[in-house]
């Protein structure tokens, strides 16, 4: 068995460098800043991640932004990062191949919070981040602890509403802009069982404007996709006048590339909210506490926030009304469907 591993080990090592893993900080070459601070436990920390000089992180946040913060946490304690980033599925499955290898080549995840966190827990491929003495984790807001203090939530990613800024004149200020009959034919939608957030968004429509305000929507005759990436690519095109669910960092690379779409953020809304965790075979591990001390600071939270243009659990761009995403039962699901028309 250990010769199997050692093979696989091996193997997987290799697929990883061949994906191009880039580097964060300063590609080995960075020379330690002399950091000094009056919490002999932070110090600690600093100096024992300093020795190390280095971490992996997997993330499904876009790599540009994560570079940056990245980059800011290398600029500020002198630990390179090497940012590998994936889509969630990849990114389970590489991590997971890896742990069960017995060859953990991450020292940090970032993903949608999800059953990976409690699997991961359960399998002991992850380390509580309660159980981790990580200097202020108790400060951090709570409402966003999962797991029994095992992981947290980073960067919350608010749905908005995607529109053609060529065809729609004024920013919408409201989401009854989907019930509007001047959109009729007009609407591209992800299936609102396409994830779990988008389902909340569409419950939360419920309590907010009624079952009656889905009816309205459904008049309007949306054509039903299966993502937000291809939605939000039609309306850029100019397929159709407004897309649901919005993701800024979509838009932005959209708009980017010179395309007439804007996402609005309005209030109440939901979204995936991206958790942290550390692995419990981690190559790095005093380099991954500091990390995860810097993101679940108040300064840290908001570099992210600032680079993504998400939210942070401290406040920075959080819109009134942010519900987090819950399970939705079967018969609810069902119902939002049939008012939806999108059976």
């Amino acid at each position: 068995m250990k010769i199997r591993n050692a093979a696989l080990a091996a193997g997987l090592v290799a697929a990883l460098a061949m994906t191009g893993c880039s580097g964060g900080g300063g590609g080995g070459g960075t020379t330690a800043p002399d950091v000094t601070v009056d919490d002999p436990a932070l110090q600690e920390l600093i100096d024992a991640a300093t020795e190390e000089g280095e971490m992996t992180l997997y993330s499904i946040i876009d790599e540009g932004p994560m570079r940056a913060v990245a980059q800011a946490f290398t600029d500020k304690y002198g630990v390179d990062v090497s940012v590998q980033r994936l889509v969630s599925a990849d990114l389970q499955q590489r991590y997971s191949a890896e742990a069960e290898a017995g060859a953990t080549v991450a020292d940090v995840v970032m993903l949608t919070h999800s059953p990976f966190y409690s699997d991961g827990f359960d399998k002991g491929w992850l380390t509580p981040l309660a159980d981790a003495d990580i200097p202020g984790f108790d400060e951090y807001p709570a409402d966003f602890v999962r797991n029994d203090g095992g992981a947290a939530i980073v960067s919350l990613v608010p749905t908005r509403l995607v529109y053609n800024t060529d065809a729609v004149e004024e920013e919408p200020t409201s989401w009854e802009e989907y019930a509007d009959p001047k959109y009729k034919g007009k609407l591209l939608f992800a299936a609102p069982d396409t994830s779990p957030a988008n389902l909340t968004f569409w419950s939360l429509m419920v309590d907010e404007f009624g079952e009656d305000f889905l009816r309205d929507v459904a008049k309007n005759e949306p054509t039903w996709m299966n993502s937000a990436v291809v939605t939000t690519q039609g309306v850029a095109a100019g397929e159709g006048d407004l897309a649901h669910p919005g993701v800024l960092a979509i838009v932005n690379t959209l708009k980017k590339e010179g395309a007439p779409v804007e996402a609005a953020l309005l209030g109440p809304t939901t979204g995936p909210e991206i958790g942290i965790a550390l692995s419990a075979e981690s190559p790095s591990p005093n380099a991954a506490k500091l990390f995860a001390h810097f993101l679940l600071s108040q300064e840290g939270s908001e570099v992210l926030a600032e680079e993504t243009g998400d939210g942070s659990p401290f406040g920075l761009n959080m819109v009134d009304g942010w519900v987090s995403p819950g399970p939705v039962n079967d018969e609810t699901k069902a119902k939002i469907n049939e008012l939806l028309g999108a059976n």
